[in-house]
């Protein structure tokens, strides 16, 4: 049941498409104000690379990182100009530097533990150029008590997505059961995937961050503005301190 295998992928591919359109204006406005000249960007959990297609799109030198290969067959498709690497974010080795790194859509919060994270982030440090910029957004605890709790379903044209999550305040933990139903034929393909998600808090990751070598600014990850109180969702922009 490991997450984003082949049939989610597909049904992610279409429905969870909209991330990269929603967040490109904002993440094209920092690094215009930020790093005027960057060239090179590096999409960590790309995913089925909404961000990717994108990137490209305006020039930029994009390479996508994910671990899931079904993710990575939709992102070749998506953005065919990138370079698509599978890796996993908590150990990647690229040997060179990027002016522009993002890792979005929750995407950190699947590391688990806090030591893991503050790996992700000096390995980021040691991927940026030096005045390059990095941007991540995850949930926070208040997102996985108003979204991570409870059933839902989403009915598509040729499937069927059930939702079932819990969390639990005391491990910072959420996990989500998904159960799809996928058309085939006159008859109808059942998978199952659960989703683990450990949710961070301001004061975390603004510890992690400055013992990882980083000056940020936080927004709402949600309405991307700076009022963060009780925000669901945080969005930190980064670059070297």
């Amino acid at each position: 049941m490991d997450a984003y295998g082949r049939d989610f992928a597909a049904i992610y591919n279409t429905a969870w498409a909209f991330w990269g359109p929603r967040m490109w204006p904002f993440l094209s406005a920092q690094v215009a104000r930020r790093c005027p000249r960057a060239r090179t960007w590096l999409d960590l959990c790309c995913g089925t690379g909404s961000l990717l297609k994108l990137a490209c799109e305006n020039g930029y030198e994009a390479v996508g990182l994910d671990r899931s290969p079904h993710q990575l067959r939709h992102a070749r498709q998506n953005a065919p100009q990138a370079r698509l690497i599978r890796a996993d974010i908590r150990s990647f080795a690229l040997h060179r530097k990027f002016d522009v790194i993002t890792c979005l859509f929750d995407s950190l919060n699947y590391v688990t533990k806090l030591g893991e994270i503050e790996g992700v982030f000096r390995n980021v440090r040691r991927h940026l150029a030096g005045r390059g910029l990095f941007a991540f957004d995850v949930n926070t605890p208040e997102g996985h008590r108003q979204n991570w709790r409870g059933a839902w379903i989403r009915r598509g044209k040729d499937c069927t997505l059930i939702g079932e999550s819990a969390c639990d305040e005391r491990t910072h933990l959420a996990r989500l059961r998904l159960t799809g139903f996928v058309k085939q034929g006159r008859l109808y393909r059942r998978f199952q995937e659960e989703h683990v998600q450990r949710s961070c808090s301001r004061e975390e990751m603004d510890r992690l961050l400055a013992r990882a070598g980083f000056a940020f600014v936080r927004y709402n990850g949600s309405a991307l503005s700076r009022r963060i109180a009780r925000a669901s969702r945080l969005l930190y922009v980064c670059w070297r301190a």
